[in-house]
């Protein structure tokens, strides 16, 4: 980054009067401007070969009205100077040609000196109207064109998602509109960031100083303002309301053309006006993303710590009161009672033992710390030793086993991949009614097998079962149920882990999750092979 000295020495070319007369008049470039002159000597040429052709020596008159074609006609392509040049050059050939003595610019008649002013006149004001019309529908076409660049301008930056994008659009149509270089300096708590398309990314020569008075006053500088009246850049601050959130550096370093044009700080206020409704929008759209991430961190934690709590609670409290009651020298307890008491610390216990088993689960799948262990297992074998594990749980349950024989092979971590057959199961007694059934079903399907655990219970609405997989989730019809949200957000991960796929379905009754595996060859089948 280069800085420009606190002095510096101005190559200005002052305007003259028919520049600071004329503004709006745009001037040609020198290869047009040439083509334009020739085009009229041209004109003139021709006109005078067709009068002498046609033989209108002696109707002066309408001679002198003829040579105001090439005028209107300069004019209105050219502009005003071409025109000018186009009366003076009818003006010298109509007296060469066809005032007596021809072929001489003397002139016999005195009166002709007039009807030469007054031809002079008439083709200058003709000359200056109709360059007027021109400039008047160049502004209009050029106002039009700037319009419809803004308005395209606009729809981009409503659709751009990010500050990049918003960036990139905004110095691309300035710099289709002003064909000069255009940076975008934004504010940073530490400074800013500058901004540049491909091609600009050469460090420009930005007065640091100016920039950061620009930034801090949300005002303009340019060459001839009041405060930093030298800058050699248009520095446009992109302000909504009260916020500052950058500026437009616009224009080349020497070059003052477009500080001198009142209608391009127009433009580029209006540019910037729409950069910082767009920068406004996604600064309150990031704002908001990170309110709705707060909040539901804060449900979701609130879920947890109650969930949690209060699954902890009941078996300690269920403990407590069987252990006291054991304890309790002057209770008088019958083998029954004692059995029941034992019973109530085991089934707690347990209880307690899921809970803290599920936690650790979660958090080795979050933390990516995951490692299987696996090796071809019957399924029917992880099967039964689940339904040990909630055998209390599914003491109220008819549990319907179906099974083919032999059992498909599937290769899994079967300590892991039981404690997920172990939360299907638990989830199926604890969301269905007393004396309702479970069945479970395993099934192979040629290189598949598959696990099916259906439930007889309250069933899942439809529009949650795309969330029954969600951590912490919890339908809205159990909140009275203990549960923590965890189990079938463990069963998804594990089944995943090992390649397969769950899916669930809304049954009438009831609810039937779906287990697929990849099948191995069973044993015998492969000595077979």
């Amino acid at each position: 980054m280069r800085f420009t000295p606190k002095w510096q020495i101005l190559n200005v070319r002052w305007p003259t009067w028919w520049q600071e007369g004329r503004q709006g008049e745009p001037s040609l470039p020198r290869p047009r401007a040439l083509w334009a002159y020739a085009a009229v000597c041209g004109m003139d040429a021709l006109l005078t070969g067709l009068v002498f052709l046609f033989d209108f020596h002696y109707d002066r008159v309408n001679i002198a009205m003829l040579y105001l074609i090439p005028v209107v006609v300069a004019s209105a392509v050219y502009g005003l100077w071409p025109g000018v040049f186009a009366a003076c050059l009818g003006l010298m050939s109509f007296d060469f040609f066809f005032v007596p003595p021809i072929f001489s610019y003397a002139v016999s008649d005195l009166r002709f000196l007039v009807s030469f002013a007054v031809f002079l006149v008439v083709a200058i004001t003709t000359a200056g109207l109709a360059s007027s019309m021109r400039r008047r529908a160049e502004e209009a076409s050029q106002r039009a064109r700037i319009a419809q660049t803004l308005f395209r301008m606009s729809r981009a930056l409503t659709a751009a998602a990010d500050e990049r994008r918003v960036v990139e659009t905004a110095l691309e149509q300035v710099r289709e509109l002003l064909h000069t270089h255009a940076y975008i300096a934004l504010k940073r708590s530490s400074g800013y960031d500058l901004h540049a398309l491909p091609g600009d990314e050469a460090a420009p020569v930005i007065d640091r100083q100016v920039l950061d008075w620009v930034l801090r006053h949300g005002d303009l500088a340019s060459f001839g303002s009041k405060t930093h009246g030298q800058a050699a850049f248009l520095y446009v601050p992109i302000r909504a309301q009260d916020e500052v959130y950058g500026a437009f550096i616009v224009g080349e370093p020497g070059q003052f053309r477009l500080a001198t044009r009142g209608e391009i700080f127009d433009i580029l206020r209006a540019v910037a006006n729409l950069v910082a409704i767009a920068l406004s929008r996604i600064a309150s759209e990031e704002r908001a993303r990170i309110a709705d991430i707060a909040a539901e961190s804060e449900r979701v934690r609130t879920a947890i710590l109650n969930s949690i709590s209060h699954e902890l609670r009941t078996p300690i409290t269920a403990m407590l009161g069987a252990s006291d009651a054991l304890l309790d020298p002057g209770a008088s307890l019958d083998p029954a009672d004692r059995r029941e008491l034992v019973l109530t610390l085991r089934n707690s216990a347990l209880r307690m033992n899921r809970l803290v088993t599920n936690l650790i689960g979660m958090a080795r799948i979050e933390g990516g710390m995951l490692v299987l262990n696996k090796r071809p297992t019957d399924l029917a074998d992880v099967v039964r030793g689940a339904l040990r594990e909630v055998a209390e749980l599914t003491a109220d349950h008819p549990v319907r086993v179906r099974t083919p024989h032999p059992s498909p092979i599937v290769e899994v971590d079967e300590t892991l991949f039981q404690q997920a057959v172990v939360n299907l199961l638990s989830n199926a007694a604890k969301y269905s009614p007393p004396a309702a059934p479970i069945d479970v079903t395993i099934a192979a399907r040629e290189a598949e097998a598959a696990l099916e655990v259906r439930d007889y219970g309250m069933g899942i609405s439809d529009d949650e079962l795309d969330r029954v997989f969600d951590k912490f989730y919890r339908g809205r019809r159990v909140d009275k149920i203990p549960g923590t949200g965890l189990g079938l957000a463990i069963v998804r991960a594990v089944v995943e882990a090992h390649g397969g796929q769950i899916d669930v379905e809304r049954m009438h009754p009831g609810t039937l999750f779906r287990v697929r595996l990849a099948a191995r060859p069973h044993p015998k089948e492969a000595e077979n092979r």
